[in-house]
């Protein structure tokens, strides 16, 4: 239900969102959706909730890995149906608060700790100046990313995902020059 739920709203986006189409797609009745979600609010918060998948917990003792790591992650994950209902959900939850806002918000408060703890360990290293925002570093490398996966021509999407690690690392390089990384020997500054 969740799957037939996600790839609904993939399609229509919220306005076009309704439980009939949802107990169409997954071959259930009307009924057995309100069962278990009393409301299509609940029903897309539970399909966002289920979008999240597992990120690296701790630093590789490297500020560039982990940016890249994140950065080829979040490349590949955007190329996907559920990557690109997230931003979707992401834009409409600025929309619509009331309905899923808090939702999008406690998915993207939990990224945001992880990947502020491993610049926060960056600075601690020495690997970047004391002072150094986290939601500044975050923000340069995954607005960068999913900036260029919005607008890439669709015909070029299959060239995007082969040259998705180049890429990912062109723009970490990109970003960690502009804040004076100074990394580990033998690791590009």
């Amino acid at each position: 239900m969740l799957d037939a739920t996600l790839h609904i709203y993939a399609e229509v986006g919220w306005a076009g969102f309704t439980m009939d189409a949802v107990a169409r797609r997954a071959r259930v009745g009307k009924a057995a959706l309100y069962r278990r979600w009393e409301s299509k609010e609940k029903l897309i918060v539970a399909a966002l909730a289920s979008l999240t998948t597992p990120v690296m917990a701790e630093s590789t003792g490297s500020l560039r890995e982990d940016l890249l790591a994140m950065a080829i992650r979040t490349l590949r994950a955007q190329q996907s149906r559920d990557g690109l209902v997230g931003i979707r959900a992401q834009i409409e939850a600025k929309f619509y608060p009331e309905l899923f806002g808090q939702a999008m918000e406690d998915l993207g408060k939990q990224w945001r700790t992880i990947f502020r703890s491993l610049v926060l360990l960056a600075i601690e290293r020495g690997e970047i100046p004391k002072g150094t925002s986290p939601a500044l570093v975050l923000d340069a490398v995954n607005g960068i990313l999913v900036n260029h996966v919005l607008s890439t021509p669709l015909d070029k999407m299959p060239a995007l995902v082969e040259d998705a690690p180049r890429y990912a690392e062109t723009v970490v390089d990109f970003v960690l020059s502009s804040i004076g990384y100074r990394g580990r020997a033998g690791e590009p500054a």
